[in-house]
């Protein structure tokens, strides 16, 4: 009985170091899976083969950018901890027309209805095709689920806050630090896939004439610029109720072991 004790003392210490272990901690990047523009002076045409847009332009024309991710590549068991946003402004409105450019904060809101890209062209789109999305319609020219109100609405179509905001100002990369909301919105993803619709880019100060902002897509990064993109660092933890049944099995062959030396003996 002593040797057999000793065993389980020992496998008990080890399965504590298994547990002690720390997590696993790795960094996962990604581009945008999908993205386009909706736009109010265009309300029926798509922007999804083109430069993302944003904000009001000095026609008083707002529009909004979406854009998705796929995070399943990330481990089944990750626990987010960070996560970071980048969108790189290619362009700002002309200084010389109208007043010029406007800086303000842009926010990020998860959006809570399923869009679609689309391929619409030119600087302010095409003529949408069945299913687009665009202004007047989450899927034109479909039955079923739409907008809440033309152009999407904050606290239905998309979240009730921002997931996170940063300032925009001149042409170059911009960054939305890591914030308990983008890390809630990557986590909910991992755990219901059917629920990642991106997010809504959407200026503050929307309806400020000036505050528009031209954003890389993935279509259309090239010479340095980069296409919307996702950051995230997770944890991946040892998972103790394994090395429970591991110690429970060995603790089992010990002991069918011990009894078949007896009743041999």
């Amino acid at each position: 009985m002593n040797s057999i004790l000793t065993r389980l003392i020992w496998l008990g210490i080890l399965m504590l170091m298994l547990q002690a272990l720390p997590a696993f901690s790795a960094s996962f990047v990604t581009t945008a899976v999908a993205d386009t523009s909706i736009y109010q002076n265009h309300p029926d045409d798509n922007l999804g083969g083109t430069t993302l847009v944003s904000g009001t332009n000095n026609q008083y024309s707002d529009s909004r950018a979406l854009f998705r991710f796929d995070v399943s590549a990330l481990p089944a068991n990750a626990v987010v901890t960070s996560v970071q946003v980048s969108l790189y402004v290619t362009r700002q409105p002309d200084p010389d027309q109208h007043g010029g450019p406007v800086n303000s904060d842009f926010s990020l809101y998860r959006a809570l209805q399923n869009w679609t890209e689309g391929t619409g062209s030119a600087v302010t789109g095409s003529p949408a095709t069945t299913g687009d999305t665009t202004w007047n319609d989450l899927h034109y020219n479909t039955t079923g689920a739409n907008w809440s109100t033309p152009g999407g609405q904050i606290g239905t179509d998309f979240a009730n806050v921002p997931s996170a905001t940063t300032s925009i100002g001149n042409v170059g990369l911009y960054l939305w630090g890591s914030s308990p909301g983008l890390v809630a919105d990557v986590q909910s993803w991992l755990s219901s896939p059917s629920t990642n619709y991106g997010f809504a880019l959407i200026s503050d100060s929307e309806n400020v004439a000036g505050t528009a902002r031209r954003f890389a897509s993935r279509e259309q990064p090239g010479g340095g610029i980069p296409a919307p993109t996702l950051t995230v660092t997770y944890q991946t933890a040892p998972e103790p109720h394994k090395h429970l049944l591991i110690l429970v099995g060995l603790c089992a062959a010990i002991t069918r072991r011990r009894t078949s030396r007896r009743l041999s003996a």
